[in-house]
């Protein structure tokens, strides 16, 4: 397990929560979570095996995690908001605000020069990270998102899955099992609903984020921010970095067509299909992530070279 600490920086107008694993001199990579999520959420070997030979920076999204709430909580779902459209209600943030909120913290932290990897929503905020600071960002990677057109029907299951979030319940073991179900729903059955890990590990993240001050309308918020962000097609055809794209087959979130199409709009992208992979990051993932980046940063500067 990772024994960094919660870190805060006010930034960009927010305070932010994040922490910092790897060593302090090394080449820097920005975690970004997807949308509801913790940074605690990055599995714990992915954040091991990248801290060997580099500075992993985990920041909890602006209205989520410990981080701070934009907003008040919600008594209904806003009306004329519709998960499956596009601009259906005006948001109060958009995802390149998010995405500035990771450059601050990088100038915060004196980091000049770093790559940025991101999943689901947080894949579309690392794309924005890239679009806009292209001399700063080292390296992209996208596991399971989008394509610049955030918004696309999945299963029928997963809208319910994502709308059951919008307003908790708001008994303790009622949102314990909404959490629970939603592991073994976007893991696949990886994680089943009445294990007794899969029941710890969401407990851990209630009782982290009531610290924060609980979902307080920021899981809806934020998914306002990908309804209403205009789509970002073209920036992407511009990005001129070291980039990869990883989707599952069986995303019931965000079907394989995003990944696809983002891969083929990203000039020079790699593109990397998991058989059966649902809405999640497997330990295959983990694996291949580790050694992509390796790979990628410790053969792209001179600096690296000496670090890695």
């Amino acid at each position: 397990m990772s024994e960094a600490a919660d870190r805060f920086a006010q930034v960009n107008g927010v305070r932010l929560c994040y922490r910092m694993d790897g060593p302090a001199d090394a080449p820097a990579i920005f975690l970004v979570t997807g949308l509801g999520m913790q940074l605690t959420e990055w599995p714990e070997t992915l954040v091991a095996g990248l801290a060997r030979n580099f500075r992993v920076i985990r920041p909890d999204n602006r209205d989520m995690g410990l981080s701070q709430r934009m907003g008040q909580p919600f008594a209904q779902v806003p009306e004329g908001f519709r998960w499956i459209s596009r601009h259906a209600i005006a948001a109060p943030y958009h995802l390149s605000d998010m995405a500035d909120d990771v450059l601050a913290l990088a100038d915060h932290l004196g980091i000049e020069r770093f790559a940025c990897a991101g999943f689901s929503m947080g894949g579309m905020i690392a794309q924005h990270v890239a679009m806009q600071a292209p001399g700063r960002v080292t390296a992209l990677v996208s596991l399971s998102s989008a394509d610049g057109e955030p918004v696309a029907e999945g299963t029928p299951e997963n809208t319910v899955m994502i709308e059951r979030f919008f307003l908790l319940p708001a008994d303790r073991e009622g949102q314990m099992q909404t959490y629970c179900e939603s592991a073994e729903y976007y893991s696949g059955g990886t994680m089943l609903a009445d294990d007794p890990r899969t029941r710890a590990g969401a407990k851990a993240l209630l009782d982290r984020s009531d610290l924060g001050g609980g979902n307080g309308g920021g899981y809806l918020r934020q998914a306002m921010a990908i309804t209403d962000s205009p789509d970002w097609v073209s920036g992407l055809g511009r990005l001129d970095l070291p980039a990869l794209v990883v989707h599952g087959t069986t995303d019931p979130c965000l079907p394989l067509q995003l990944g696809q199409q983002a891969a083929a709009r990203i000039p020079n992208a790699g593109l990397r299909i998991y058989k059966g992979l649902g809405h999640w990051i497997s330990e295959e993932v983990v694996g291949d992530l580790c050694d992509w980046f390796e790979d990628t940063l410790c053969t792209t500067s001179a600096q690296a070279q000496d670090q890695c």
